[in-house]
């Protein structure tokens, strides 16, 4: 099977490459950020033993190339905070709820919610947001493919707590869904977004993020 030229392009390791494409300064200044944090304690010994240690890992072990593809968009990076800390209080009530209640315990299930952004870092990004709620636990991530046939959407699979019914079950996944709107419309470029609107509308998640949270029936 022979991908196309663009795929491949993408996913090739230059490990050999010109130093100046493998020592990135943003890079860079995670990495020793990331060390103070471990350390706990910000002194000009870690900070320069962040930094050797940060230019050994980036030239030794150099990682593929990135197309970040970010437009960051101020009113909706606010909206998007503050969605995420009314989830955040709503979904640790329910959580806390669930634990203290009287009566049987709460059924869970895990759910398959289809990814539509073909970006590593937006996928990452919707994990995060997503794990990082109360009562929702990342079980494996399945990132799009490229084939001959075209392009293949990706998979999350979500530990849902209290989804034992098909309605509960459905919420978990628009959760997922709109998480991952979200992340794209605050975050990506033009083109990825109409991108990544095209492929919902082609599947029906589109139908999925614009419908009011399921109710469960009774016969």
């Amino acid at each position: 099977m022979k991908l196309p030229e663009d795929v491949r392009s993408r996913a090739r390791l230059r490990p050999g490459g010109p130093l100046r494409e493998r020592v990135h300064p943003v890079v860079l200044a995670g990495l020793v950020v990331l060390w103070l944090l471990l350390w706990g304690d910000v002194s000009i010994a870690n900070v320069l033993s962040g930094l050797l240690l940060a230019l050994l890992v980036t030239v030794v072990l150099p990682l593929p190339p990135v197309e970040l593809g970010v437009r960051l968009r101020p009113l909706r990076l606010v909206a998007f905070a503050a969605r995420f800390v009314l989830d955040l209080v709503r979904a640790s009530g329910q959580v806390a709820w669930l634990a203290l209640r009287p009566g049987s315990q709460p059924q869970n299930s895990v759910v398959g919610v289809p990814l539509h952004s073909d970006s590593d870092l937006f996928t990452a990004m919707t994990a995060q947001v997503t794990s990082l709620v109360p009562g929702s636990v990342i079980v494996e991530v399945v990132p799009p493919t490229t084939t001959e046939r075209g392009w293949e959407h990706g998979w999350m699979y979500v530990h849902a707590l209290g989804a034992g019914t098909a309605a509960e079950r459905e919420r978990a996944r628009r959760r997922v869904a709109l998480a991952e709107r979200a992340v794209v419309r605050t975050f990506a470029a033009p083109a990825a977004v109409a991108a990544y609107e095209e492929r919902c509308r082609a599947d029906g998640t589109d139908r999925r993020c614009q419908a009011p949270d399921p109710v469960e029936t009774t016969p």
